[in-house]
């Protein structure tokens, strides 16, 4: 199978982030923010040698690539902000990537269709960028853009199609539309469609689409949400209401995505799995920590989704969270504690499947 992972664009500087949070701010001060919630909690997390990379810098996503070819993973799926009418935010990695033809490696898009609010660190709520949707001239604004990234040879496709994920197709009007649209353009433009696949979470639990090609259920929010006992959901709600922390069990909720059975009308599911989750270095007590994860449990229950039969599961390709979403604690790249295990796991399951 092929090895995906989400990848998150915003380890670099933008204006926007210097207006709202301070000067030079990214990612990063996210992450440092960190604080131990119990003895034994990892936080602040640290990348290994305290390698705190610019995607800015080409050295850095260069250096991206390379490790995800050694260690098995195919590709990365960006996330691509694209809030209407060509306004966009941390395009710059994919941009230096389509412009730099040395980078062997594979990528693809997640449009993350949502209105930016000020929800970090407990900040009462303040719209930064509303998430915007037009007709058929945004649409092919929209599309004008993915064009050339399309047409790179190191862009995703599957069966000659571009593979999109879409985040939140409940929140975008006219959907069905917008994506006959688009499919029936880049037909025109010598492609055999577009691959559309919907984010599956706890905001969308549903198909919205005959016309998507596939769903992908995104963990752990999704098992977290949906698998979990009613009391957990009672604690969870009671956890929010009281700003704390909400503590999770990582083996449980892998005991429960391995065994789930839900199907979506007959739609192609794409296998999908976490590598750890904790989010409290981006919103302090009202987070969910998931305690438990070791590299070694994540390796063994890897192999049994890998491994895991289902007749409706696309068996081309294999979705992870992430690659490096460090303040929600989901990242495979090495880190101070476990340096390159997780990564080693990946290697070495993938290697047991030949």
């Amino acid at each position: 199978m092929k090895v995906l992972a989400i990848h998150l664009p915003a380890f670099h500087q933008i204006p926007e982030n210097d207006e709202w949070w301070g000067e030079g701010f990214t990612e990063w001060d996210n992450v440092k923010s960190g604080t131990p919630f119990f003895k034994g909690h990892y936080q602040p997390i640290k990348p290994i040698d305290d390698y705190y990379y610019d995607l800015s810098k080409m050295e850095d996503i260069e250096s991206q690539f390379r490790i995800a070819n050694e260690y098995g993973v195919h590709g990365f799926i960006f996330y691509h902000y694209w809030f209407g009418d060509g306004r966009m935010l941390f395009e710059r990695p994919v941009e230096m990537i389509l412009n730099n033809k040395n980078i062997k490696g594979n990528f693809c898009f997640c449009w993350a269709n949502a209105t930016w609010i000020t929800t970090w660190h407990g900040m009462d709520p303040k719209t930064l960028i509303e998430q915007k949707y037009g007709r058929e001239e945004e649409w092919e604004k929209h599309l004008n853009y993915f064009l050339p990234i399309f047409s790179d040879n190191r862009y995703i496709k599957k069966d000659g199609k571009p593979m999109l994920y879409i985040y939140n197709p409940s929140q975008i009007p006219h959907y069905d539309e917008m994506l006959e649209y688009w499919n029936g353009r880049l037909k025109e433009e010598g492609f055999n469609g577009i691959y559309i696949v919907e984010y599956i979470s706890s905001h969308n639990r549903v198909l919205h689409s005959e016309k998507s090609d596939a769903v992908m259920e995104f963990e752990p929010l999704y098992t977290t949400f949906f698998d979990i006992s009613k009391f957990n959901l009672a604690k969870r709600f009671i956890c929010k209401k009281l700003k704390r922390v909400d503590y999770q069990s990582y083996d449980k909720l892998w005991r429960y995505k391995l065994k789930r059975t839900r199907t979506y009308g007959g739609k192609t599911i794409q296998k999908s799995c976490f590598v750890g989750w904790d989010n409290s270095a981006r919103k302090g007590r009202n987070s969910m920590i998931v305690k438990g994860n070791t590299p070694e449990k994540f390796g063994k229950y890897f192999k049994a989704l890998i491994d895991s039969s289902r007749t409706d599961a696309d068996d081309e390709f294999i979705v992870i969270n992430a690659w490096n979403e460090w303040s929600e604690g989901a990242y495979l790249e090495p880190d101070s504690k476990h340096g390159y295990r997780y990564l080693e796991q990946i290697k070495n399951a993938l290697k047991k499947d030949e």
